[in-house]
């Protein structure tokens, strides 16, 4: 990634990666959930660089978890190119919250890619959010060169909007992750099957913003409810009903897409 000496964060992970085939859609552009697992891995990875990976967490019984994920999209990236995507700790919000960046580039330096997330520490036994560690904290150093995505306030729902789509889901075994719940990739795939055929095979998306508000666990039988804002906008709630008030809400904004 070339930034400003000035402005380069001083802890940065990248990794260089081969756009798969079947991280593709029928068009041969790269799937949102497969755009996630390249997120998420990268973060994962880089903490475990860092030592406050989820195995070190877990050795007093902490564990990560994303609060938060938001996304904008300049280009999909399609089957066979090889990008490089960088992240770096950008920051601590209050006591409980470590904020992170990501940028996808090509090897040429296209941006393809811009996103933030937030990131919490729980208590691995007992579900409760914890303070962040203080080796955490010395390691996200403020940067300029953040985005903010997560600031931005989710739309309101009109109590008059009638879903699109109301989807019963079942938390199936291949869906749980060393955390012991759903891993966030799976609610984009979720949210896709939601989607109208012809927005998921001729629209690609412009942005993504997911809030997690509680952990769907095996077992759990949950409720899809996808509302059209407009032609390009759409807005999903996952609601648990093993959990009450669990859910998680993602905005997703799409364009027609362009043919090859």
């Amino acid at each position: 990634m070339n930034v400003d000496p000035q402005s380069r964060p001083p802890h940065l992970f990248e990794m260089v990666l081969d756009v798969a085939a079947s991280d593709c859609q029928t068009s041969f552009h790269m799937a949102l959930p497969a755009l996630l697992r390249w997120l998420q891995e990268a973060a994962g990875r880089h903490a475990e660089q860092l030592g406050i990976g989820i195995q070190a967490l877990q050795q007093n019984n902490l564990t990560w978890m994303l609060g938060r994920l938001s996304l904008t999209l300049m280009r999909t990236p399609v089957w066979g190119e090889t990008l490089r995507l960088t992240t770096w700790p950008s920051g601590i919000r209050g006591r409980l919250v470590a904020e992170r960046q990501f940028i996808l580039e090509s090897t040429s330096g296209e941006c393809l890619l811009k996103a933030s997330s937030e990131w919490l520490c729980v208590n691995f036994a007992t579900g409760r959010l914890a303070p962040l560690p203080e080796s955490v904290k010395t390691l996200a150093t403020p940067t300029t060169l953040a985005f903010a995505l997560c600031r931005e306030k989710f739309p309101t729902l009109s109590p008059d909007l009638t879903p699109l789509h109301v989807t019963p889901l079942s938390v199936r075994r291949q869906e749980i992750d060393p955390n012991r719940h759903v891993n966030n990739v799976h609610y984009a795939e979720w949210m896709q099957e939601t989607l109208p055929e012809d927005t998921f095979f001729h629209q690609e998306p412009l942005a993504f913003d997911i809030e997690y508000k509680h952990a769907a666990k095996l077992g759990d039988q949950v409720t899809s409810l996808t509302y059209a804002l407009d032609d390009h906008r759409f807005y999903t709630v996952f609601s648990c009903r093993m959990a009450r008030y669990s859910h998680k809400l993602s905005p997703l904004i799409l364009q027609k897409r362009f043919s090859l």
